[in-house]
């Protein structure tokens, strides 16, 4: 097996990433570093650390994706140094291990995708697969079609207040004017993408929800409740990112 491949399969890093671990000399396989990319083990004798962890594969792995409803006011971490509620203590401890698949912000909340696969983490948010997220925006006032249209257009979205920025452009690749609200989808999952694109155009966020990533919906899932996805979602995200 391929030396990426037993890095993605062991959950640690996506085959990509596994390849930059290798070349930045942090693999080692039976104690010695390796630097060949191509490098073959044997899943069933060899030893394989990186930075002096040992990675196990699991036994008859099936992958796993489980969706949580996040609530308003709890982070995207595992440990909080503030002490604040995390996501995971939403899920029981066998999820523990478990990814986050793309953040929201603290007082975002809806769809919160996670998995025990690395190489489906890394193709469900790595920009070239332009997997869709939607969601609901609510503003302090109406948002235009006009605001709505250079949403779409695209939107600069660095600090106003840094001198030093460089121009950051963000896009929605649709926006809806719903009774009330926006809808927003969006292919991309920079750090608080939407209230700073929101900003832009001149708008507060009231309330943001995440209801869609990758064509799995939210549903009426409770929030701070959680479910693994079903053998039909498990399809649709594979064939979206091409597994």
């Amino acid at each position: 097996m391929r030396i990426n491949k037993y890095i993605s399969l062991s959950g640690f890093a996506s085959r990509r990433a596994a390849d930059e671990l290798v070349a930045d000399g942090r693999v080692q396989v039976n104690g010695e570093t390796i630097s060949d990319l191509g490098h073959q083990v044997d899943e069933t004798k060899d030893q394989v650390t990186v930075d002096g962890k040992l990675l196990k594969l699991p036994t008859n792995k099936k992958t796993k994706v489980i969706m949580l409803h996040k609530p308003a006011g709890c982070v995207c971490t595992k440990d909080d140094p503030q002490g604040r509620r995390t996501v995971y203590d939403y899920l029981p401890p066998g999820y523990h291990n478990f990814k986050y698949v793309g953040r929201l912000d603290l007082q975002s909340r809806g769809l919160l995708l996670f998995t025990d696969d690395g190489e489906l983490l890394y193709r469900l948010t790595h920009p070239s697969f332009e997997v869709p997220r939607s969601y609901y925006v609510w503003t302090t006032r109406p948002l235009s079609e006009s605001a709505a249209q250079r949403l779409v257009d695209g939107v600069d979205i660095r600090d106003p207040e840094d001198p030093d920025a460089q121009e950051e452009i963000a896009f929605a690749t649709d926006v809806y004017l719903e009774n009330g609200f926006a809808e927003l989808v969006l292919i991309e999952g920079k750090n608080r993408e939407i209230r700073r694109m929101m900003r832009a155009v001149g708008y507060e966020i009231r309330d943001l929800k995440r209801v869609s990533y990758c064509q799995i919906q939210l549903g009426d899932l409770p929030a701070g409740e959680f479910r693994e996805l079903t053998a039909n979602e498990m399809n649709k995200l594979r064939q979206a990112v091409h597994l």
